[in-house]
């Protein structure tokens, strides 16, 4: 190794060998999908340049593990399908007009992207409700690409890099935040290739291991043609709204997507933009029902959940009963990213066998914990964190007696 004590990157290791830095994330993360040749091109610069030889260890220990056919864990899996950003968060007064100039508090970097805080927030939990995470995202060849694979990785999700970002580089996405919380979201994403990373999905799930694929909403029009191959296979098929294109936003294409996924995660906003309508909460939960009533799907599992904000969720399923789940009272940072954990964390809870009513119920909770923290994943929770949580008075009894339908 160099006498430069400054440590090698993932952007010289790809240089070194001569390929792409998603290649040499493919390798890094065991993928199938990395031709032979280019994979011991990737290990010889590691071990030419000696990068992150501890980390590359148990990595490719792993991948060999997965190769030979041995089961890593017996527990079940999320794959995150989708965006993945680094975020610039603001704090400022108010939102500028045409023309202002604004000083910010502070401007934080951080990561982000619904797919990524999925992913991140289930594999968070941990202990009674640990999860094998991995995120199926596209990267560029820059530092922040770089710097978001350690964060992933510290945070224990795989990265698995399909092709390159938007301009080689990693998206990008301007938060501004005012002093309640609320926020100004500006991004750039990106939509993954189908060919791609349907030849990532194109096997069945581990033999007795629950495994879900979660879509964001970038991903469903490029996507479509491609679910019903997923759910076929034996996958758990699940989506969030974040994202979702305006032309899917309609009753007929809410059908659609019944259809093919088990799971719909539906926000207040994209639900007013399908039901053409925009009173109050508890009116929508009732047109929500209707909706879903109306679009029950025969073979999926039918779970419809429609987050509220600082109100809670609701959880529709396919015996026409409504669960309604309010939210613990909190000071109110940062909304950013709240829906992506309510997501995560429902899915990590419920996948390794809670109740629809109990998965509510952490979720929520960790969607409101989340905000009490600036960026979206700077508040985390953990299984502990919830179940400590879960005698206090949060509105748990109201939702369990609310287990009634809604006329």
């Amino acid at each position: 190794m160099s006498q430069n004590t400054r440590r090698p990157t993932i952007h010289e290791v790809a240089r070194v060998a001569g390929v792409s830095i998603g290649t040499v994330s493919n390798v890094l993360n065991g993928t199938a999908v990395v031709r032979p040749e280019l994979r011991v091109q990737v290990e010889q610069a590691i071990t030419t340049l000696g990068y992150r030889p501890n980390t590359i260890a148990r990595m490719l220990i792993a991948r060999r593990a997965r190769e030979s056919g041995l089961r890593i864990s017996a527990g079940p899996k999320l794959t995150s399908v989708g965006y993945l950003s680094v975020d610039y968060t603001a704090r400022v007064d108010a939102l500028p007009r045409r023309d202002d100039r604004l000083t910010a508090a502070g401007i934080e970097k951080s990561l982000g992207g619904p797919a990524a805080n999925v992913a991140v927030m289930a594999a968070s939990l941990g202990g009674r409700w640990a999860i094998a995470c991995e995120l199926v995202t596209a990267l560029g060849n820059d530092t922040d690409s770089e710097w978001a694979l350690s964060q992933l990785a510290a945070r224990s999700v795989e990265t698995i890099a399909i092709r390159g970002g938007l301009d080689r580089r990693l998206s990008r996405c301007i938060i501004l935040v005012e002093p309640d919380g609320r926020r100004t979201i500006v991004n750039e994403p990106f939509v993954l290739e189908e060919t791609n990373v349907v030849r990532y999905l194109d096997h069945a799930p581990e033999d007795g291991k629950c495994h879900c694929v979660h879509f964001d909403g970038y991903q469903v029009t490029t996507m479509a043609d491609s679910i019903p191959r997923v759910h076929d296979l034996g996958f758990i098929t699940s989506v969030h709204t974040t994202g979702l294109p305006q032309d899917w936003r309609t009753p007929e294409a809410f059908r659609h997507l019944r259809a093919g996924f088990d799971l719909v995660f539906v926000n207040r906003d994209v639900a007013r933009d399908i039901l053409q309508f925009s009173g109050s909460d508890s009116e929508i939960v009732r047109r929500v029902q209707r909706l879903c009533l109306d679009t029950l799907p025969s073979k999926a599992k039918g779970l419809v959940l429609l987050t509220l904000g600082a109100s809670g969720a609701a959880l529709f399923a396919a015996d026409d009963k409504v669960l309604m789940q309010s939210a613990p009272p909190v000071e109110t940072v940062d909304t950013t990213g709240a829906g992506d954990t309510f997501v995560g964390v429902f899915l990590a809870t419920w996948l390794n066998g809670e109740s629809p009513a109990a998965a509510l119920r952490y979720a929520v909770t960790a969607a409101s914990l989340s905000t009490t923290a600036e960026g979206a994943q700077g508040r985390r929770s953990t299984a502990e964190d919830l179940l400590a949580l879960a005698g206090e008075d949060h509105g748990v009894a109201a939702a369990e007696k609310s287990s009634a339908r809604i006329a």
